[in-house]
């Protein structure tokens, strides 16, 4: 696998969720984002080695390494809806995960993910409630 492979089957794990891309390149955090309900931003955070490259793998030529990603969801909060926000944001946190843990996808086979802790904000005057995790994919490098 490459980053980029990485990026492209996160993005479509959170989209068969049945979440909309924010088309920003800086994500639905962005201030000058035109947020969107049920919206998602996965945005690269780093790139390192695997603490312990080896552990659990066959010796295969190439570099074990571990990238994180920022993941962000966001959804519209109205007034006078009570929860319907939070509740609604919990339900596709759980959706979200579920789809990322599937197995026999591109993320599942050819990595080891690691979901982070969830935590949540209110943006854009209390209109928007955002929730934002990381998610940690252990791979081979492709270096062909």
């Amino acid at each position: 696998m490459t980053p980029a492979t990485v990026l492209t089957a996160t993005i479509a794990r959170l989209t068969a969720a049945g979440l909309t891309e924010a088309r920003s390149p800086l994500g639905v955090v962005a201030a000058s984002n035109q947020r969107i309900d049920h919206g998602f931003s996965v945005l690269p955070a780093n790139l390192s080695p695997a603490p312990r490259p080896d552990r659990g793998r066959s010796n295969t030529a190439g570099l074990r390494v571990e990238q994180s990603l920022s993941v962000s969801l966001s959804h519209a909060a109205k007034p006078g809806d009570g929860q319907a926000a939070p509740n609604q944001a919990l339900l596709d946190l759980h959706s979200v995960w579920a789809k990322l843990s599937v197995a026999g996808t591109t993320l599942t086979t050819g990595g080891a993910i690691r979901i982070g802790r969830a935590s949540t904000s209110y943006e854009g005057g209390g209109a928007y409630l955002i929730t934002n995790f990381d998610l940690t994919v252990t791979y081979n490098l492709d270096l062909t």
